[in-house]
C-alpha cells in the first residue's frame, strides 16, 4: 500500500536545514495484507474512471497491428486458418463424404472457435495487463481492475467482426449445399445478447484471477497458453454437446465455458432457444467468476506495486 509522508524543515544531504515552508511529499510503497477497500467506493471510483479503460483499449487496440501489413484482417483470418485446420482434423481425416454433414460441422467449429477466442483473448490478455501496466501503476492512483476491464473490452471489439464473416460463410454455404443442417436466422436469435454478456462476465471475472496470480507467479501467462489449448479441446468445439450422455452431461457445466459455447452452437447451428440448465449455468457462472475475480484482484491490487 502507498502511504504519503511529509517531511518539513528537515535536514537535506549536504546538511543544510530545507527552505521554510517546503514540505516534499514521499511516496512509500509497502507491502498490504489482503482486504478488501470500501467496495461501494470502489465501485463508483471505477464506473467514473470507465472512460480511461475505453481509451486504452482503443490505443492498445491501434497499436497492435500497427507494424502488420494485413492488420486487423488477422483477427478474422487466423481462426477461419485454425477452423479449416481443425475440420481436417476432425472430418476429412475422419473419413467423412457427406458435404451437407461435413459443412454443418465446419459452422460449428467455426462458431465455435469465435466464441472461444474472444474468451481466451480476454483472459490471456487481461492476465499480463497489471505487469504490462507497470508505470501506470506507479505514477498513478486508480482501481487496477480498469486494466484486465481494458483488454476484455479490446477482446470484445475483435470478437465483432468475426460475427458478420461467419453469417457470410454460413449463407454461402447454405446457397451451394442446401441440404446442410443450419438454422441461423430464427427468434433464437435474441438470446445472442445475454449468451455475449454472462461469457464476457465469466471471462473478466478469470482474467482478475490469473492477472492477479501473474503479479506474484510471473510464469503464469505462459502457463495460461498451454491452459487454453487444453481447455479448447475440452471445450464443445471441435466436438458437439450431443456426443455426451448421461452422468457426462455434467462435465459440459463445470467447464466456464461450456454452457456459453453449447448455447451458441445451440443458437447459430440448430435456431433453437438454449436449454434452461444452460442460461442458468451461464449465469452461474458469471456470478461466480465476477465474485471470486472481483475479491481475488481488489483484496490484492493495493500490494500490486511492490511486486512489480
Amino acid at each position: 500500500m502507498a502511504h504519503l509522508r511529509t517531511m518539513a524543515n528537515e535536514k537535506n544531504g549536504a546538511g543544510a536545514p530545507r527552505a521554510a515552508g517546503f514540505i516534499p511529499l514521499i511516496q512509500v510503497f509497502e507491502p498490504h495484507k489482503a482486504s478488501l477497500p470500501p467496495i461501494r467506493a470502489y465501485l463508483k471510483e471505477f464506473w467514473s474512471r470507465k472512460r480511461f479503460a475505453l481509451e486504452l483499449a482503443r490505443f492498445a487496440d491501434k497499436a497492435e497491428y500497427l507494424e502488420s501489413n494485413l492488420g486487423k484482417v488477422w483477427l478474422i483470418l487466423n481462426p477461419l486458418l485454425l477452423a479449416f485446420v481443425y475440420f481436417l482434423l476432425v472430418t476429412v481425416l475422419r473419413g467423412g463424404s457427406d458435404k451437407a454433414h461435413g459443412f454443418t460441422t465446419l459452422a460449428h467449429i467455426l462458431i465455435g472457435l469465435f466464441t472461444f477466442y474472444f474468451a481466451q483473448n480476454t483472459i490471456n490478455d487481461g492476465a499480463q495487463s497489471i505487469t504490462q501496466g507497470g508505470r501506470l501503476i506507479l505514477n498513478q492512483a486508480f482501481p487496477r481492475s480498469l486494466l484486465p476491464l481494458s483488454s476484455a473490452i479490446r477482446s470484445f471489439w475483435q470478437y465483432l467482426p468475426t460475427i458478420p464473416v461467419y453469417i457470410f460463410v454460413v449463407v454461402v454455404g447454405k446457397y451451394f449445399i442446401p441440404k446442410a443442417d443450419i438454422h441461423i436466422f430464427t427468434w433464437a436469435l435474441l438470446w445472442v445478447p445475454y449468451v455475449t454478456i454472462c461469457l464476457a462476465a465469466t471471462a473478466f471475472g478469470m482474467t482478475l484471477v490469473f492477472a492477479t496470480m501473474n503479479v506474484y507467479f510471473r510464469d503464469t501467462t505462459k502457463l495460461l497458453a498451454y491452459t487454453t489449448r487444453i481447455w479448447l479441446y475440452a471445450s464443445p468445439v471441435l466436438w458437439l454437446p450431443e456426443m455426451l450422455h448421461g452422468w457426462h452431461k455434467i462435465l459440459l457445466f463445470v467447464n466456464p465455458l461450456g454452457p456459453a459455447l453449447a448455447a451458441t452452437s445451440e443458437i447459430w447451428i440448430r435456431g433453437h432457444q438454449p436449454s434452461a440448465a444452460q442460461l442458468i449455468g451461464l449465469l452461474a457462472w458469471a456470478i461466480f467468476s465476477l465474485t471470486l475475480g472481483g475479491y481475488f484482484f481488489i483484496s490484492r491490487e493495493r500490494d500490486f506495486a511492490v511486486r512489480i
